[in-house]
């Protein structure tokens, strides 16, 4: 355990304080500066060795009961100490200076009362002062330490969500890709263009974990032409099917970013895509203030192995939690899968460190 930093006590704070204090007795030393500085040099000396045995006991004290959790009995156990050491110290000096006849007073039981009471008034005094700036630094270190794990999960589940993305759905996009540059150039270099702004928005979403559903939805228009690409033909009819009715008031609150992508690819990772019953997904927001992701269900035979695939519906229930939004309310009725997302407001959270502007054109 670190010595406090008591420098300005011992070289400064104890000396002054003695010098004033012997003042007092100035009329029983007959003002004679000798006596004085005698007795003023004694008490530096006593209280510089009180001082360094309340501070050994203080570390003593810190070292077993360190933890914020332990305040209460670290608090206890300091006092208790600090009391014995206090009294002892007290006694013997009272004891001393009438032993040796160095007293300027008669020695009675009150003269013991009242130099106990000022050792138990400093002792508190300055205990008291200590424990207060002990418990702000570490109160102020767990919230740090709990920033940087916060920080940490947050950036361990983009990370997560970043990978699951990369390599599937960037083969998947160079295979259309390839398809489309033989067959239709134009859209090849549309394509190319739309590919950049999803992956631009992915590289950028660990930097600003919370963004605006206007910012979700521009990603959503790149990320969804990709989509159709792959899975709806120009010339034939789609597989996939979306309806989408965001409410102009819900465009500035927040969600964490790429949830629109976790829950899209939830949905495709589950289900079948099939000309005559084409998936149908709807986002749309409710009038309390709900953004709702709802899928057709069409689940696939084969079994689908969760595990491999990371992030996910728990992560995001993880990262809606990790800034003090609700989990994301979930409803499988057989026939709709159904997430409900609770959004933020900005008065709720950080703007400034936590939205970027749009980087998705």
């Amino acid at each position: 355990m670190e010595r406090l930093n008591d420098r300005w006590i011992r070289w400064f704070a104890i000396p002054i304080s003695i010098l004033l204090a012997n003042l007092v007795y100035l009329k029983e030393y007959n003002y004679n500066p000798v006596v004085y500085l005698s007795w003023a040099i004694f008490g530096m000396v006593y209280v510089t060795i009180v001082w360094e045995i309340h501070v050994r006991w203080l570390l003593l004290v810190r070292k077993r009961y360190e933890a914020i959790e332990q305040t209460r009995r670290r608090v206890l156990f300091t006092l208790v100490g600090l009391g014995v050491i206090t009294t002892l110290s007290q006694v013997f000096f009272v004891f001393l200076t009438d032993a040796t006849h160095f007293a300027l007073v008669p020695i009675t039981g009150k003269v013991y009362l009242t130099y106990l009471g000022i050792g138990f008034s400093t002792m508190l005094l300055i205990g008291g002062f200590y424990e207060v700036m002990y418990y702000l630094q570490r109160y102020r270190q767990a919230v740090e330490e709990a920033e940087a794990v916060k920080k940490a999960g947050l950036q361990s589940q983009y990370d997560s969500l970043k990978n699951q993305v990369n390599p599937h759905f960037l083969f998947n996009a160079l295979n259309s890709l390839s398809a489309l540059i033989s067959d239709d150039k134009k859209r090849a270099g549309l394509f190319i263009d739309e590919l950049a702004s999803v992956y631009r928005y992915i590289l950028q979403a660990g930097q600003r974990p919370l963004v605006t559903v206007s910012d979700e939805l521009d990603f959503l228009t790149a990320y969804r032409y990709l989509l159709d690409t792959r899975f709806n033909r120009s010339d034939g009819p789609s597989t996939l099917d979306w309806e989408i009715d965001i409410h102009e008031t819900y465009l500035d609150c927040l969600l964490p970013s790429l949830t629109l992508q976790t829950l899209i690819e939830n949905a495709l990772r589950h289900n079948s895509l099939l000309v005559e019953q084409p998936l149908r997904i709807c986002i749309y927001t409710s009038d309390d203030g709900m953004l709702i992701v709802r899928n057709t269900i069409l689940r696939k035979k084969m079994a689908v192995n969760v595990q491999q695939q990371g992030g996910g519906l728990a992560t995001l229930a993880i990262r809606f939690e990790s800034f003090g939004l609700a989990r994301p309310l979930i409803d499988d009725d057989g026939h709709f899968f159904t997430v409900q997302l609770a959004l933020a407001q900005k008065e709720q959270v950080d703007i400034h460190s936590r939205i970027a502007k749009p980087v998705v054109s």
